[in-house]
């Protein structure tokens, strides 16, 4: 306050420079005039902290002043002095508003007090509108803010509420527009496949703009921000080098922000937004909102996408499983093509299908058959056969469908309708190896994930129809084996019958020849009647049923069914187990019957003082297995015959029947296990037994 700017006005020249002495004296800087209407001036072209002024004076009066110094300032204080003092006089300069009134003779303390309170005032005034110019702004900011929170609670509430992408997309874009002040904006989506931006909403634009605009990815500014995944904003279009042959013909500001739309790491899409409705350049508080509006945006794509793939996935399952039970009702390969057609068009715009089966020739593919639209035009026909290359088949087991592809493109090429349609070639694979081939005639090539379904069809149906013959061939064998089963039943009499002759015949006739002749047809009428007894037994229904068991039971059984067996031969027998060995699904009867041929065939084999050890545990390779290895000190058994010792009625004993370890065999597969033998002579034999859980 001590170096305020102070205007004094009297036209007293004497007290006006008094004054202004003592105020400078103060500190205050002071403008002094005698000339009320120069002070005036004055007063309208420069500022003032106060003004102290005489009430009369000519042409310019100290009222006249206070009026002029609070219409150029309201907090501009006014201090009138007066040698003609009245009540009037007081009232009216108090009511125009003036700080004070002081009477002459000045007494220059009261002055110095006035001076002071008035000084104080203004500061305060001041400091108050400070600080209320202060709170508006931050109350604007803060109506920004609630705006922007506002805006993005009802992105949020319209992507949970609203599952249509474009309207999604285009309320999303319009709230961003809104909130940070723009005309124009779009939001373009990638197309993965083409690398292309198309245009999913927008605001602002003509309709036919929306339509005809696609952008490669790498091309013009959402190009570059879709393919560098970073946003970007340009203050200046017309000086930005990057950007300078971009057409701006839809831009009225120079300014404009382009965000990419990303989500888990992808990128789905760019958001565009310019012309700025107060004309100036957007700045990084824009960007960051766009930004957090992109992401939005983002999330509704991936919400679209994800729903259409998975409506392309029930229409590829609904499709496949049309296929599968239409053709699982067929036999004949040409119906089976009008399926194939009928329902593949349903995902695909296909023109024709061709079917190419391998042919007795592995090197030769004939055509099975052939299905086309009304409206496709083929000609010529398609080959009947197709030659491939025969070492890569029997190599591999595997078809060089290149090799064929360029066979089919040599007839494409001559086909009227060459030029309006695509080919593709699709192995048919079976069991890892390929079976045939299926050409496909479409508009336009097929993408990744169409062939691949093109892929999926065509094994798919290979397998059903190749399921569809193993059923009917199963039926046909089981009805065959019931049949076998009645004969082999009617025969157990007459072989019976003729046993008894040969019996009854041995008693009667004797000599050398006689006894050599009837041993021979005992022994052969043995074997045949075993051979009935097992195909009889085979067709018992119950033969091979099977329940949850503890395989270590059935071993133990086993060995107290030969306890005095291995007594006999003080042969030390042990059972180890792991302990994570679970129960597995067998035939009780079957499995003890097979392991008591195994320990019977160990317990001969071995002098005594041997040792058989068995050991259970989960297979080492194979997890749902379980192995059994019985280890036994025996003979062992000669290389020249080990490979013969699962054959029936192969034996090196002269008692045995050579039906054991075959009977072994045979219940094994029957429990879809495998059995591996290894034996070195003269140290003992080990049989790996292998059941699955």
């Amino acid at each position: 306050m001590n170096s305020s700017k102070i205007l004094l006005i009297d036209d007293e020249k004497r007290m006006s420079e008094s004054l202004k002495t003592l105020l400078v004296i103060e500190g205050h800087t002071v403008e002094a005039f005698t000339d009320s209407e120069k002070a005036a001036k004055l007063l309208e072209n420069e500022s003032f902290d106060l003004v102290i002024t005489d009430i009369k004076m000519p042409v310019v009066n100290g009222l006249d002043i206070l009026e002029k110094a609070h219409h150029k300032d309201p907090f501009l204080e006014v201090i009138l002095m007066t040698g003609y003092a009245s009540l009037e006089s007081a009232k009216e300069a108090v009511d125009q508003g003036a700080f004070s009134y002081i009477t002459k003779p000045i007494e220059f303390e009261e002055l110095k007090i006035a001076i002071a309170r008035s000084l104080e005032k203004r500061q305060t005034a001041l400091e108050k509108e400070r600080l209320l110019k202060q709170l508006k702004v931050a109350n604007h900011m803060l109506e920004q803010k609630l705006s922007e929170i506002d805006a993005l609670y009802s992105a949020s509430a319209i992507l949970a509420a609203t599952i249509d992408l474009t309207e999604t997309l285009t309320q999303i874009l319009s709230l961003a527009i809104d909130v940070i002040g723009a005309k124009i904006g779009s939001v373009m989506i990638l197309d993965p496949n083409k690398q292309e931006l198309y245009i999913g909403a927008a605001c602002g634009l003509s309709k036919q703009i929306v339509a005809e605009t696609r952008l490669k990815v790498g091309d013009s500014i959402s190009g570059h921000v879709a393919q560098s995944g970073e946003p970007l904003i340009i203050k200046d279009i017309e000086s930005d080098v990057r950007f300078s042959r971009v057409n701006r013909q839809h831009y009225e500001s120079k300014s404009l922000i382009s965000v990419p739309l990303k989500y888990k790491g992808n990128i789905l899409g760019v958001v565009n937004i310019n012309n700025k409705i107060t004309g100036t350049t957007f700045d990084e508080h824009d960007l960051k909102l766009l930004n957090t509006f992109g992401a939005q945006a983002a999330i509704a794509i991936d919400r679209a996408n994800i729903f259409a793939d998975r409506d392309e996935k029930i229409n590829e399952l609904t499709v496949l499983f049309e296929i599968t039970r239409k053709i699982s009702t067929i036999d004949h390969i040409e119906r089976v093509g009008e399926i194939i057609f009928s329902q593949l068009r349903k995902l695909i715009h296909i023109e024709a299908v061709i079917w190419y089966g391998l042919a007795e020739r592995i090197n030769l593919f004939r055509r099975e058959f052939m299905y086309k639209s009304s409206d496709c035009r083929i000609n010529p026909e398609p080959p009947i056969e197709l030659k491939t290359n025969k070492e890569v088949i029997e190599r591999s087991k595997n078809v060089d469908i290149d090799y064929v592809k360029d066979q089919l493109m040599k007839w494409f090429a001559d086909c009227l309708s060459a030029k309006k349609h695509a080919i593709e070639v699709v192995p048919i694979q079976l069991h890892n190896t390929v079976s045939g081939i299926m050409t496909i005639i479409s508009q336009n090539k097929l993408s990744n994930s169409e062939s691949n379904l093109a892929a999926i069809v065509a094994s798919q149906t290979v397998s059903v129809v190749e399921r569809q013959k193993a059923i009917l061939n199963g039926i046909k064998l089981v009805t065959m084996g019931k049949i076998i089963s009645e004969i082999c039943h009617d025969l157990k009499k007459p072989l019976t019958n003729l046993k008894g002759n040969v019996q009854v015949y041995k008693s009667k006739i004797k000599g050398r020849e006689a006894s050599k002749f009837f041993e021979s047809s005992e022994n052969e009428l043995n074997r045949l009647n075993d051979l009935v007894m097992e195909i009889v037994n085979s067709a018992n229904p119950n033969m091979y049923s099977t329940s949850k068991a503890k395989i270590k039971d059935v071993i133990i059984k086993a060995s107290q069914l030969l306890e005095k067996d291995l007594e006999k031969k003080n042969i030390r027998f042990t059972i180890n187990q792991d302990n994570d060995v679970p129960q597995i699904e067998i035939n009780n009867n079957e499995i003890f019957e097979a392991v008591i041929n195994i320990m019977l065939n160990a317990i001969e084999s071995m002098e005594d003082n041997g040792v058989l050890e068995v050991n259970i545990m989960l297979h080492p390779a194979q997890e749902p297995y379980v192995r059994i290895a019985f280890i036994d000190t025996g003979c062992g058994i000669p290389e020249n015959e080990l490979y013969r010792i699962f054959d029936r009625y192969h034996t090196t004993k002269e008692t045995g029947t050579g039906l054991g370890l075959a009977i072994v065999e045979r219940v094994i597969k029957a429990h879809n296990g495998s059995l591996n033998v290894e034996s070195v002579l003269g140290k003992g034999t080990t049989f790996k037994i292998d059941l699955p859980i």
